[in-house]
């Protein structure tokens, strides 16, 4: 009698034990800092915003700002913003920062091939434009010849392994 009270409030524990495992388990996704993250996916972006996080960035005096691109995309919610700026010490246009969550991702494309020498700049009327999927799309002229060509950028972020990718493609040059 007393080995099956005791066997019993033994099977009793167990199962009251592994019921809250479960639970603290299934409670996971609501902690603190998922409540934070979903807090600043969901404040409403500003141009502000994004400019003063790009400023955050130590090297920002050698960058100056020529377009941005709010960014609204709910298959990407933590970019926020995309932002293409001149480098004064590299003498190169061709740069874009993808503001995601707290961070800057910075990457230039079209790079100077002489140091020294601006080979490539943003077009007028490049118009950095955000087409969704974390893809943007602007415009340089090469300097030498006048030649136009449109370039997509893909931004992505893989979570599990904190790695950042981005895909260059350019289109045929135009006149």
């Amino acid at each position: 009698m007393k080995l099956r009270l005791t066997l019993g409030i033994f099977l009793t524990l167990t199962l009251i034990g592994c019921s809250n495992t479960t639970q603290s388990v299934s409670e996971y996704p609501n902690s603190s800092l998922n409540k934070n993250q979903q807090t600043s996916v969901n404040k409403n972006y500003s141009k502000d915003d994004a400019i003063a996080t790009f400023k955050e960035n130590k090297d920002y005096g050698k960058y100056e700002i020529t377009d941005y691109v709010l960014v609204k995309d709910d298959k990407l919610p933590m970019l926020k913003a995309v932002i293409s700026f001149y480098d004064n010490i590299d003498n190169n246009s061709c740069n874009l920062a993808f503001i995601y969550g707290d961070t800057i991702q910075k990457m230039g494309f079209a790079e100077n091939e002489v140091d020294g020498v601006k080979t490539y700049e943003f077009a007028d009327n490049s118009r950095l434009t955000y087409v969704g999927d974390g893809t943007v799309t602007t415009s340089i002229r090469k300097i030498e010849t006048n030649e136009i060509i449109d370039y997509k950028i893909t931004f992505s972020y893989e979570e599990s392994t904190l790695t950042t990718n981005f895909n260059v493609v350019a289109e045929k040059p135009t006149k």
